[in-house]
Parts: structure tokens; sequence; C-alpha cells
């Protein structure tokens, strides 16, 4: 593979490391059968115990569209299943608690390594930059 254009683009810089980022973490969580996208869903859930489409979608910074189709595969896998509430409301199923305790393991030990990789200042760096680029505004 030829080496990318060192670009000085912000944007693209993040866009690339982003993609190589989940492209680490989607690689280690085939073992669980969850990508990183569906690993931080069923999180989310999980931390929520139960959640409508709409407040689930804002608590993981995603619009209502988006979420409806990631919503789909965990549900036509098992991985959630619907609860009472108001509107379309999900709560993992033991599947998905299942799946959820063995990815949570995997992802422990990718997260490790990230932090060997960049080494604990670039890695509380990104985290600190990350929630303040999530605050940006036109």
């Amino acid at each position: 593979m030829s080496k990318l254009y060192n670009s000085t683009c912000y944007c693209t810089n993040l866009r690339r490391s982003a993609n190589a980022m989940s492209e680490f973490y989607d690689s280690a969580l085939k073992e669980a059968e969850l990508t990183i996208s569906q690993y931080y869903l069923l999180v989310n859930l999980s931390r929520l115990g139960k959640a409508n489409i709409t407040h689930w979608s804002e608590q993981v910074g995603l619009d209502r569209s988006t979420m409806v189709r990631n919503i789909k595969p965990l549900q036509s896998r098992g991985l959630i299943e619907g609860a009472e509430g108001h509107g379309k409301t999900f709560t993992l199923s033991e599947k998905g608690r299942h799946a959820l305790d063995t990815a949570t393991v995997i992802w422990q030990q990718m997260q490790e390594k990230m932090e060997q990789f960049l080494g604990k200042e670039d890695a509380d760096a990104i985290l600190r930059i990350g929630s303040r680029l999530q605050d940006l505004k036109d």
C-alpha cells in the first residue's frame, strides 16, 4: 500500500484517524460478532436500562434516522428487544447482555493496547481534544 498524502487538513487527519481506530477495534471485536459502533450502542443501552429511539439517539449523538438504521441489525440478531415505554422502547436481551460482556473484555484489551501504542499523554489528549471537538458548532 502506498503512503497517504500528508494532509495539513484537520478534518482529513481526524477522519483518517477515526477510520484507522475503527478498523483496529472492529478487527478485535469480530470475535464477539460486533463492530465498535454496535458495541457503543449496546454499552449505552445497558447504561440506560431501557430507552426509546429518540432518547437513545440523543445519548449516543446520532440523528434518529441513523439510529433506526443502526438498531435494525441489533434487533434482527436478537441482541435487543422491545420493552415497555413511550414510543419504540428497547432493552438488552439476554443474548445482548452476553455479547456485551464478551465484547467488554475485548474492548478493555484494545483500550490498553491503544494506550500502549500512543502513550498515556497522547491517549489522554485524544479524549480531551475529542471531547472539545464534540462541542464544535458553525
